[in-house]
């Protein structure tokens, strides 16, 4: 592929949220995740001057460019590995002598963390998965995940970056995949590749991430994952790739929280009751593993929805005994269960953050409507969402939709409702997966 023959593409991955298992996953037991039709967007095209990269995050004013030729390419090629296919391989860990070359291109950035941090990512990950002879490229990142929410947003921009540059060099093939398609079974090789260079996209962005949220990104449908009591035994994970989308509302709170207080709390309790705190905990791992067996029944339907709705309901009130709620959170569970518009429970580490509503059947969208309303008058953010559905994805460059291809309108969406108008998979049937 010649420099000039590069034509604009979009790459999308979703967010994630964890729906079971929050707190008792501290403690080994499993946990699950799944992903949210809220999403990333990257576009990606080719620079007015061949010789720049351009790096766009229009959401977090980042605009930053750079000279293609003036990257550390001879200074790490030795540290770059290859398979047995040619292929970058992917480290354990990010590699010190790449990280000390290309930090001289980000030291301006130091005043600004999640400007130096987000530059850091794209420079590591192009340099990895790129080369020298590469046309100059613009990079314009949009999302519609709130971003410090515990929703992904870093984890989803990760594998946009990596599915986009490993495409430019030449690592994967195209997609094929319709969004209603079952991924056949080849291109999971594909997505591993993906995903295991997203999680060195998350190691610039948070250093020991888990990897569940890059692995929910790229794969989509829901993942069940386990820590293991041993360190140096790396975590239990199982994909489920299936979910079919699932109607929800998210509803952020915008009460801040600390992970490590809550977290601390739980295991103060633990400390102080041990017996009465472990039982819960065990009815926490006993109910991830019954949505489990739900959430991969063929055929999944209003039957196995049903089940997760009286789960979420069990959940909650698990973690509200472990006194990690916030009266945030049960106003807007009062709200919904007031105008039963379905089972709702917090999400994460509580205490304030996101509330998820798994939505009735048959739910009228005016009643929705009431419920959003209320949220919005207790200063609440609401978003009508979805979980499950398809992981990352490509959108191609053609003629008939060549408006939504350029730098101009993709840097010109005002709010989440004109990127989604034009951009949501479900919207648009040229979506490709792998």
């Amino acid at each position: 592929m010649t420099s000039r023959s590069l034509q604009p593409f979009i790459v999308s991955a979703p967010g994630k949220v964890i729906i079971f298992g929050e707190h008792s996953a501290v403690y080994g037991k499993p946990a699950i995740a799944a992903a949210l039709s809220l999403r990333c967007y990257l576009l990606v095209i080719p620079s007015e001057d061949s010789n720049t990269l351009r790096l766009q995050f229009p959401d977090i004013e980042l605009d930053q460019t750079w000279d293609k030729n003036e990257l550390p390419w001879d200074e790490v090629k030795d540290f770059i590995k290859h398979d047995k296919d040619g292929r970058p391989e992917i480290p354990n860990e990010l590699v010190p002598e790449i990280v000390e070359k290309i930090s001289p291109l980000i030291d301006g950035f130091k005043d600004n963390n999640i400007h130096y941090i987000a530059s850091f990512c794209f420079l590591y990950l192009y340099i990895n998965l790129c080369n020298k002879s590469l046309q100059g490229m613009t990079f314009i990142v949009r999302s519609t995940l709130p971003i410090g929410a515990g929703l992904g947003s870093s984890a989803s921009t990760s594998v946009c970056l990596s599915a986009a540059l490993s495409k430019l060099g030449g690592w994967l093939k195209t997609p094929t995949i319709n969004l209603t398609e079952d991924s056949p079974v080849e291109d999971i090789v594909e997505l591993n590749f993906i995903d295991n260079w997203s999680l060195i996209g998350e190691k610039c962005f948070h250093g020991n991430p888990s990897g569940i949220d890059n692995a929910v990104a790229t794969h989509g449908g829901a993942v069940m994952f386990q820590r293991t009591p041993k360190p140096e035994k790396s975590s239990v994970r199982t994909n489920i790739r299936k979910l079919p989308p699932i109607k929800l509302l998210l509803t952020n709170t915008k009460v801040p929280k600390s992970t490590a207080n809550l977290v601390g709390g739980v295991g103060k309790l633990h400390t102080e009751y041990k017996k009465m705190i472990t039982s819960i905990l065990d009815a926490m791992e006993h109910l991830v593993k019954e949505a489990y067996e739900v959430m991969i029944r063929p055929g999944f339907g209003a039957e196995e929805t049903s089940i997760l709705r009286k789960l979420f309901n069990i959940n909650h009130g698990l973690l509200v005994a472990l006194g990690v709620s916030h009266p945030s959170l049960e106003k807007i569970k009062i709200i919904g269960d007031n105008l039963n518009i379905g089972a709702t429970k917090l999400t994460g580490a509580g205490g304030g953050g996101c509330t998820i509503t798994l939505v009735n059947d048959g739910v009228e969208e005016s009643v929705i409507q009431s419920a959003l309303l209320e949220f919005e008058k207790e200063g609440y953010d609401s978003f009508e969402t979805s979980l499950g559905g398809k992981g990352v994805g490509m959108l191609f460059y053609d003629e008939e939709k060549r408006k939504i291809f350029t730098s101009e309108s993709f840097c010109g969406y005002t709010n989440r409702g004109e990127v989604e108008s034009d951009l949501a998979v479900e919207n648009e049937p040229a979506w490709k997966f792998w």
